[in-house]
C-alpha cells in the first residue's frame, strides 16, 4: 500500500506533466476500444443482413458471350425445363424462377411505376420474405395463369394507405389483377440500392402471357433463377452440378465460355466477413501503434522522474530501502499513470462509439471484454515501459545517487 501512496503523491506533485504523458495513453486505449467496437458491431450487421436463407443460395443470370459489341449473341434466358432439371439435383431445396419487368400499378386516385417479378410461390421464400396478409402463390395460379397479385408493404402503403388490401383490383398496365396477399415489410440488405418492399409479384405464366410476352428462341423463358440448398450440403458440389446441367441444356461445350453467371450469396458472405476482419486488424494495429507511441512517452517520463528524484534515491537507499522497494515504487508509479489514462481512455471511447452510432445507424459491440482488453492493454504498457526506468532507478548506488545534484 506504501507504494501506491508515494506513486500518487509523485504524480499528484507534477500534475501538468501527468497529464501530458496520460495523453498518448488515453487516445490509444481509446481507439482500440472504439475501433474494435465499431469492427464488432459491423460484422455483427453483415451476418445479420446476409444470414438465413441467403447464406445457402445462388442465383443464376444470363450473360452476353463476348465483350467487344461485333461479336456479342443474345443474352439467352432459361427455361422452365431448366428450373424442373435443377430441383432434382441432390441437396437442392427448393428453386425459383423470375421474370422481372417494370410497369405502372394503378388503383383509383393513385398509381406508380413498380417492379413486377413473376415467380413462384417458392419467391418469397428465396428473397427471406414472409406474407402479413392474405396467401402465397400456388401451383393452380401457375397452371391457370391467374390474375392474382402479392404486393410489397411499400406498395400496399403507397396504393391503398391504411385500407385493408385483400381482394382489392389493382391495374398493372391496365390489365386488372386481384391481391391476395401483402408482404410483411423487408429490412433493405446492405447492397440493395432499391426499396425491396416497392415490388408487385404475379404468376409467372401471367406474367409472359398478358404482360412481357415470350421469348423468341426460347420457349417458357426465365430469366433468372434461385436456388436454395438444403442445410449442411457441399455447395461446391450442387454449384458444379447445376454448371454442369446447364451447359448440356445450353449446348455449351466444356471449353466453351459460359453465356451465364452464378453468384454465390455463401462465398459473398465469406468474402465480407474476410474483409471484416482485416478491417478489424487493421484498426486494432493503428490503436497499438498509438498506445505504444504513448508508453515510449510514459518511459521518458520516468527516466526524467528517476533523474529528478536521484538524490531522493540515494537517500532512501542509504537508510535501509531495499532495491525491490524502489524498483516497484517505479513500476507501481507508470502501472497507475496508466491505469487512469485507461479509465479516461475508456469514456472517450465510449463518446466515440456513440457518436459513430448515430452516423453509421447502427449497433456497436461495445461488450466487456473489448472494455477490459482495451484498460488491460494500458496496464500492460504501463508494466512494460515503467520497469526499465524502475530497473535503473533500484540500480543505483546510494552514494553515486546521494552526491547527485
Amino acid at each position: 500500500m506504501r507504494h501506491f501512496i508515494a506513486a500518487y503523491v509523485s504524480l499528484v506533485s507534477r500534475p501538468f506533466r501527468t497529464l501530458l504523458t496520460m495523453f498518448g495513453i488515453v487516445i490509444g486505449v481509446a481507439a482500440i476500444y472504439a475501433m474494435i467496437s465499431i469492427g464488432n458491431g459491423a460484422k455483427k450487421m453483415i451476418i445479420h443482413s446476409l444470414d438465413g436463407i441467403n447464406t445457402r443460395s445462388i442465383a443464376i443470370t444470363p450473360i452476353w458471350t463476348e465483350n467487344k459489341a461485333s461479336r456479342r449473341t443474345e443474352r439467352r434466358p432459361f427455361s422452365e425445363a431448366d428450373i424442373e432439371e435443377i430441383s432434382r439435383i441432390e441437396g437442392v431445396e427448393s428453386v425459383s424462377g423470375e421474370n422481372s419487368k417494370e410497369f405502372s400499378v394503378a388503383v383509383p386516385g393513385a398509381d406508380l411505376k413498380v417492379g413486377i417479378d413473376g415467380s413462384d410461390a417458392f419467391y418469397l421464400r428465396t428473397k427471406s420474405m414472409t406474407l402479413k396478409l392474405g396467401r402465397n402463390l400456388n401451383e393452380t395460379d401457375l397452371q391457370s395463369k391467374a390474375l392474382v397479385a402479392i404486393i410489397g408493404s411499400s406498395v400496399a402503403q403507397s396504393l391503398f394507405g391504411t385500407n385493408h388490401p385483400i381482394g382489392e383490383t389493382v391495374k398493372i398496365d391496365k390489365i386488372p389483377f386481384t391481391v391476395i396477399g401483402v408482404v410483411e415489410k423487408h429490412e433493405t440488405n446492405l447492397s440493395s440500392r432499391r426499396d425491396e418492399n416497392k415490388f408487385v409479384l404475379i404468376p409467372r405464366t401471367t406474367a409472359r402471357a398478358r404482360l412481357m410476352g415470350g421469348h423468341a428462341s426460347v420457349k417458357n423463358h426465365v430469366e433468372g433463377i434461385t436456388v436454395i440448398f438444403e442445410r449442411e450440403q457441399d455447395f461446391s458440389r450442387i454449384e458444379d452440378d447445376i454448371e454442369h446441367l446447364l451447359r448440356y441444356t445450353r449446348g455449351l461445350l466444356d471449353s466453351d465460355k459460359l453465356n451465364f453467371r452464378m453468384f454465390n450469396f455463401a462465398a459473398a458472405r465469406n468474402q465480407m466477413m474476410q474483409v471484416q476482419r482485416v478491417l478489424s486488424l487493421l484498426l486494432g494495429s493503428i490503436g497499438t501503434i498509438i498506445l505504444i507511441v504513448g508508453g515510449v512517452g510514459v518511459m521518458n517520463i520516468m527516466l526524467v522522474n528517476v533523474t529528478e528524484r536521484t538524490h531522493e534515491i540515494g537517500l532512501r537507499l542509504s537508510v535501509g530501502a531495499r532495491r525491490s522497494d524502489i524498483l516497484w515504487q517505479f513500476v507501481i508509479e507508470a502501472i497507475l499513470l496508466c491505469g487512469l489514462a485507461g479509465i479516461v481512455g475508456l469514456g472517450l471511447g465510449w463518446g466515440i462509439i456513440a457518436v459513430a452510432e448515430i452516423i453509421g445507424e447502427f449497433k456497436m459491440d461495445t461488450g466487456w471484454s473489448v472494455a477490459a482488453l482495451a484498460f488491460g492493454s494500458s496496464l500492460f504498457v504501463g508494466l512494460i515501459f515503467g520497469y526499465l526506468p524502475a530497473r535503473r532507478a533500484s540500480r543505483l548506488h546510494p552514494v553515486e545517487a546521494l552526491r547527485h545534484e
